[in-house]
């Protein structure tokens, strides 16, 4: 039976961007922007970019306080619940995560004054937004039209609240999510590996003999903010007649929005959330269409000679004639160049029919490789009582057959690990639903299936180590999490056989901080699983010198714990939360608080408002529930706030701010996290 469709319109009001498009897919997953959001509308708080103003309804002196330090603006005078803003130039919070191999990609968390006026921009220009991301007729990721609805199979609903079913990507035009998670709709493809597997991809493998792949080198890092003024109006007139009139049209408000929220900075934009990819959108837009045109001209016609796809900065060139090819190449080459950017010459990929790419090729045998051995057998099936029960599974075999695929596809770990657990995470989910068909007493011994789970969990974490970053991280807390919710729910399994699988994944846990060093461009990678080993209780604590040698905390001269280098703020929170109130971590905790004061003090006052990461760790700590007010009272004397009364009123304001302290739900991060993925 096909399951009942329903749909509900969207509850969120214009601040939902705060939600869709401001962050980066990779962060810790107890980072969010749920409560900054919520703080918003309940206080109706808005920014007016004509008069420059944060505005409010409420008058109230704790929240004027929160008003300033939140946005940055200590010792502003507000008048009338408005408070004025001198300009939005403000340091992001960037960070670093391992995107090739002893390489690393910075991403950027921009400050609640810059989100908020973001939200402004988007609600006067999404129709300009929509116009100037359709001229292209080869994007295959591109903002369609306003989100308006929450759709959603009335099936699939209720069995994501009893975690056994997992979320949709991206908002897409006629597909089904319960999770919105984009501002706009987006035609045609959520993600990239989708494409390879469309009608377009196979059709345009009938009709033409060849395709190219290629990339624009380092796109984000090499984005000229002015040149979106260039796209969008005429590149020569604005550049000859520096048009001071061009500042206030669409082009010229996002080019000083962007340059804005990453102090100041026009060359490269911030990397990772969704708005800068809709910058980088209208750009390559323009230069889709300069190159269609010039085609045209030489005789070339879309369709008929050529086809192009593309991917946000990845392009696939379909062609029969090599001349064609080199004349598509040739105009790329030029028009980025009249933009500041570059084809990336090594990444240049040709294939001839059969066009399948070893990528593709690699993921089809790892399904086979899964469906052969991931599987619980179930004889009689369509006999319940007859019905019997049975799994094996080895992870030296899958190990060994998984290596033997990656060395015979020449594709690199890192382009199907991603894949490879999500569908090592269906397998898992689809064992423990048919275990839980069968009784006790017709299924094989529990013992069978504990076996196959730290088999599953020994080649889970295999694929994790081979290449470690953030999705990949992602993608393996949800295969535990699948494991532990099943143990816990499961009220009458073996007391040993629980403590087997969860002695596995603290051990396996406990080894990657041994092994590894917090880094500058690592940590965010490994913080996931700290937050996932908090949650298969407290039998399985890591020892606070585990911790210390992992973060890089270690005794002084006088045997006082100091942190020996700087921890970020996605590192300090994530350890205040894995510590929680234990006693155990007492020393640790302590040492925490003074590292926190020394990230304050390193910067001068009148610059830690602007200074993303400041204000995002001052909120956070306010919130924190297992530090000392006295604390929390010092940290705000140290950022102007020196009335005890109001201290005090700030600090039990909120329950959380952009952490999530308490009452914290794996699953359903995890869910909202993977609804958020793109690559």
């Amino acid at each position: 039976m096909t399951a009942r469709r329903a749909k509900e319109r969207i509850k969120y009001k214009k601040e939902r961007v705060i939600l869709s498009d401001i962050l980066p897919f990779e962060n810790p997953i107890i980072f969010s922007n749920r409560q900054f959001y919520r703080f918003l509308i309940a206080n109706k708080i808005v920014y007016d970019s004509e008069e420059k103003r944060i505005k409010w309804e409420k008058t109230d002196p704790v929240l004027e306080a929160i008003v300033k330090l939140l946005f940055g603006l200590p010792g502003t005078a507000i008048t009338n619940n408005t408070i004025k803003v001198k300009n939005l130039t403000t340091i992001p919070f960037a960070y670093k995560i391992s995107h090739k191999e002893a390489d690393f990609r910075a991403l950027s968390i921009v400050h609640p004054r810059n989100q908020i006026a973001l939200v402004e921009f988007y609600d006067r220009y999404k129709e300009m937004i929509l116009y100037y991301c359709g001229i292209s007729p080869f994007s295959i990721r591109k903002p369609d039209r306003v989100a308006r609805y929450i759709y959603y199979k009335d099936r699939l609903h209720r069995e994501s609240k009893t975690g056994l079913e997992s979320h949709g990507i991206i908002e897409e035009s006629s597909k089904e999510y319960e999770n919105l998670k984009s501002f706009f709709v987006y035609r045609k493809y959520s993600n990239i590996y989708k494409f390879y597997e469309s009608y377009s991809f196979h059709r345009c493998e009938k009709k033409y003999n060849e395709l190219l792949k290629f990339d624009i080198t380092r796109c984000f890092d090499s984005i000229y903010t002015h040149t979106i003024v260039w796209a969008l109006l005429n590149k020569d007139i604005v550049k000859d007649n520096n048009i001071p009139s061009s500042k206030g049209t669409f082009g010229g408000r996002f080019d000083g929005l962007m340059q804005d929220l990453n102090n100041g900075e026009t060359n490269g934009i911030v990397i990772g959330p969704e708005f800068s990819r809709i910058f980088a959108e209208i750009i390559l837009q323009r230069i889709d269409r300069n190159v269609i045109e010039i085609l045209k001209k030489e005789g070339l016609f879309h369709k008929d000679h050529y086809e192009i796809f593309r991917y946000v900065d990845d392009y696939f060139v379909f062609f029969n004639e090599k001349s064609t090819r080199d004349k598509i190449l040739k105009e790329y080459r030029l028009q980025l160049m009249e933009y500041k950017l570059h084809v990336n010459e090594s990444k240049l990929v040709r294939y001839a029919k059969p066009i399948i790419t070893e990528i593709t090729i690699a993921k089809q045998r790892i399904v086979d490789l899964l469906d052969k051995y991931l599987v619980y057998k179930i004889e009689n099936a369509a006999d319940d009582a007859d019905a019997k029960g049975s799994i094996h599974v080895s992870s030296n075999r899958l190990i060994t057959k998984f290596k033997t695929i990656i060395k015979e596809t020449e594709v690199e770990y890192k382009d199907v690990l991603n894949y490879t657990l999500a569908v090592v995470e269906q397998k898992t989910y689809r064992i423990l639903r048919d275990y839980k068909r069968l009784d006790e007493t017709q299924s094989e011994s529990e013992e069978d299936l504990i076996n196959a789970i730290l088999e599953i969990l020994d080649f889970s974490f295999f694929l994790y180590s081979v290449s470690p970053r953030v999705n990949i991280t992602i993608k393996l807390c949800r295969i535990l999490r699948r494991v532990t919710e099943f143990l816990k729910v499961r009220g009458n399994a073996n007391v040993d056989h629980k403590h087997l699988a969860f002695k596995s994944i603290y051990d396996n846990v406990s080894f990657i901080f041994r092994k590894n060093k917090a880094s500058e461009s690592t940590q965010v990678e490994t913080l996931q699983l700290l937050i996932a080993l908090a949650e298969i209780g407290k039998e399985y604590w890591l020892d606070d010198r585990v911790l210390r040698l992992y973060f890089g905390i270690d005794q002084d001269g006088c045997g006082k714990l100091r942190v020996l280098r700087r921890l970020n703020y996605f590192s300090i929170v994530v350890l205040l939360f894995y510590m929680k109130n234990k006693t155990r971590y007492n020393e640790l905790r302590l040492c925490l608080q003074d590292h926190i004061l020394d990230r304050f003090i390193e910067v001068r006052e009148d610059n830690r408002g602007k200074n993303t990461e400041l204000v995002l760790l001052l909120f956070d700590v306010l919130a924190c529930p297992n530090l000392p007010d006295a604390f929390k009272r010092e940290l705000l004397s140290m950022n102007g706030v020196t009335e005890e009364r109001l201290q005090r009123d700030i600090i039990g304001r909120e329950k959380d701010w952009f952490t999530r302290w308490t009452d914290f739900d794996f699953g359903g991060a995890l869910d909202a996290k993977r609804s958020r993925e793109v690559y």
